[in-house]
């Protein structure tokens, strides 16, 4: 039992070896860190990581660190320019390794994590690159234009820097001196020398400018003010003649004036005149063309009621007539059956309501009789019965009076059929 738990124990403990020799051996790179890991499987030139990690083995395979951080070099150099100054010149240049796999590989072996080797040869490199391009420039064209030397110097170097694994941030120049101090204060006494007479000249040019501008604007003031007052002379003049001209074609103007204010009156009235033609046109002569078209209407439709009214008593008193016709006939032809005394007897009958027809006419008149004769009222009725025994003659065919006569006779003696004076409506009129 004691010797399985002595293997157990010595098992786990080589297992703990093995493992944290192996995570002794897994190397992983900084932010700003990169490894170069050369050896078995990883290439001539190795392999590079970035960012992630990777295991090492002992023996067969070995990792280099490379920084990857900016690197600030400074340069402080003294130099002759190209007309013989001396000058001193300090900058500052800021270069890294590159971030691509190829300058990682280019700066490792020459570099790896030692920055100051990186400084040391971006001073050197720079600082002969700047002395030779300030050996080709003038000291004046130096300091006139320092960013021609910065941009010069910088692309330069830059090729060189590529071919070392390195990348040029930037590059400034500081300061440019000139060793004796003398130079440049001449320089500056001359550009200001030189500024002050351009500026001298430039205040008289300016003076002379302003000059011949204040007399060309006196001059110009000066015609203006003539060509206004020979402007002020023509417009007086032509409101002189103007006026003139208004006063003599005033009286026309008016009388103008007048003839258009009369023609516009004229068309006023005429256009009042059609307004009240309109107006009667509309109120009067429209509302008594439309009475008129009612009245005839109204005529044509009493016309017309008229004509139907008179149509239908025409057609109803032809039908009454008609009847009577027919009812006479017939009562002709029953007393034509009938004998005289038939027929006298009737006509007796009937007698007494046409004597009382025919005198009624009298009974309403108010005749005031002077002395005692009556013979008007009298002769009066007689002759209404007469006329009516002739209408009975007429349209009946019996003569009454000649029936009367007949059976009366001279002494009554004598009957219907005897043969009698004949008794006529004179001789009734003359009897009664």
């Amino acid at each position: 039992m004691s010797e399985l738990l002595w293997t157990v124990v010595i098992a786990v403990g080589l297992l703990v070896i093995i493992v944290l020799g192996l995570m002794s051996r897994y190397r992983v790179p900084g932010a700003e860190e990169a490894f170069i890991v050369t050896g078995t499987g990883k290439g001539h030139q190795g392999k590079v990581y970035r960012g992630t990690g990777t295991f090492v083995l002992p023996v067969v395979q070995k990792a280099t660190r490379v920084r990857l951080s900016s690197i600030k070099a400074d340069l402080d150099t003294s130099t002759p320019a190209n007309d013989g100054i001396e000058l001193a010149v300090r900058g500052v240049a800021v270069v890294k390794v590159g971030d691509s796999p190829e300058a990682i590989l280019k700066a490792g072996p020459r570099f790896g994590d030692d920055l100051a080797r990186v400084n040391a040869l971006v001073t050197e490199q720079l600082s002969g690159e700047l002395r030779s391009i300030v050996g080709t420039m003038t000291a004046k064209s130096i300091l006139v234009d320092r960013q021609a030397l910065v941009d010069q110097v910088a692309q330069s170097v830059q090729e060189t820097l590529l071919n070392q694994g390195l990348v040029l941030d930037s590059f400034s120049i500081n300061d440019i001196q000139d060793t004796d101090g003398q130079y440049f204060s001449d320089l500056a006494a001359r550009e200001r020398s030189d500024q002050a007479a351009i500026a001298a000249r430039s205040r008289a040019e300016a003076h002379r400018v302003a000059e011949e501008s204040r007399i060309a604007n006196e001059q110009a003031v000066i015609e203006q003010q003539r060509e206004l007052d020979i402007e002020r002379e023509a417009a007086r003049e032509a409101t002189d003649r103007a006026r003139a001209e208004a006063d003599a074609v005033r009286p026309l103007v008016e009388a103008e004036r007048r003839r258009i204010q009369v023609e516009k009156d004229n068309e006023v009235a005429e256009q009042q005149a059609r307004l009240r033609e309109t107006q009667l046109d509309a109120e009067v002569r429209r509302p008594a063309e439309a009475e008129l078209f009612a009245a005839q209407q109204r005529a044509a439709a009493k016309k017309a009621e008229i004509t139907a009214e008179a149509e239908a008593k025409a057609t109803s008193i032809r039908i009454t007539g008609e009847a009577e016709a027919e009812a006479l006939e017939k009562r002709a032809e029953a007393l034509g059956r009938l004998d005289r005394v038939g027929q006298l007897e009737l006509v007796l009958d009937k007698l007494p309501a046409i004597v009382a027809a025919a005198a009624e006419p009298l009974a309403d008149a108010n005749v005031t009789l002077v002395g005692d004769s009556l013979h008007p009222l009298v002769k009066s009725a007689g002759t209404g019965l007469a006329g009516t025994l002739e209408i009975i003659k007429s349209t009946t065919g019996i003569d009454v009076a000649g029936m009367l006569n007949a059976a009366a006779g001279p002494d009554g003696s004598e009957g219907l059929d005897g043969q009698a004076p004949q008794l006529d409506a004179q001789d009734v009129d003359n009897r009664g």
